[in-house]
């Protein structure tokens, strides 16, 4: 504390000896006006500087923790906030996945003999065999396809009455209850076509 007190004294004795000297070699009165200011200033600064290096030190203690502080979360927002943005691509690429695969499959199950309409619902694997976010994330897990049973083929077979007249055509009409035949067809379809075990599908009639 004293040694600093000691450079401060010394500090604005110099300043002052040099500020006097500067003026006795300057002989006009407007060059002395000039140097005088400047040399104020000088003297000024040297006074206030222990006054400037205490704030100086206060400033930098109060800055370091929040610089810390937001040079420890900075990483951590990042990271989070970008962990969300391949958060919210993954889930849009699996709705649109399922979204053309459930499309694909109501196709395929259309063209089936026995099919008058068809909706399908397809769930996805989120998880791996261990049970977090592998490999299989995007794998089918499980099929249900709703169908409204139509005239098979069989059964749009024309057959001719007579009855002492003309031929008159019996019209089939669909059937009200989904047959195990047509159910049975929409599985092993289904199955062969996209390597799924018959007991992930499961197919129920459309109301």
């Amino acid at each position: 504390m004293i040694d600093s007190i000691t450079v401060w004294v010394k500090g604005i004795v110099f300043v002052v000896l040099f500020a006097s000297f500067l003026e006795l070699l300057l002989p006009s009165n407007s060059m002395q006006r000039f140097v005088r200011v400047i040399m104020g200033l000088f003297i000024m600064l040297t006074i206030l500087q222990p006054v400037i290096e205490i704030m100086e030190n206060k400033w930098t203690k109060d800055l370091q923790p929040a610089l810390a502080t937001r040079s420890e979360s900075r990483p951590d927002d990042i990271l989070h906030a970008a962990n969300h943005v391949v958060d919210k691509r993954e889930q849009l690429a699996r709705d649109i996945y399922k979204r053309d695969l459930a499309k694909q499959i109501r196709a395929t199950v259309l063209a089936i003999d026995g099919v008058a309409d068809a909706k399908v619902t397809v769930d996805l694997d989120s998880t791996d065999e261990q049970g977090s976010k592998g490999k299989s994330i995007g794998r089918i897990k499980n099929v249900v396809i709703y169908i409204e049973p139509g005239i098979t083929a069989d059964e749009r077979k024309i057959e001719k009455i007579t009855v002492g007249g003309p031929a008159i055509r019996e019209t089939s009409k669909k059937p009200e209850q989904l047959s195990t035949t047509v159910t049975d067809k929409v599985k092993r379809t289904v199955s062969e076509l996209y390597q799924l075990k018959t007991g992930q599908i499961a197919v129920k009639r459309l109301h």
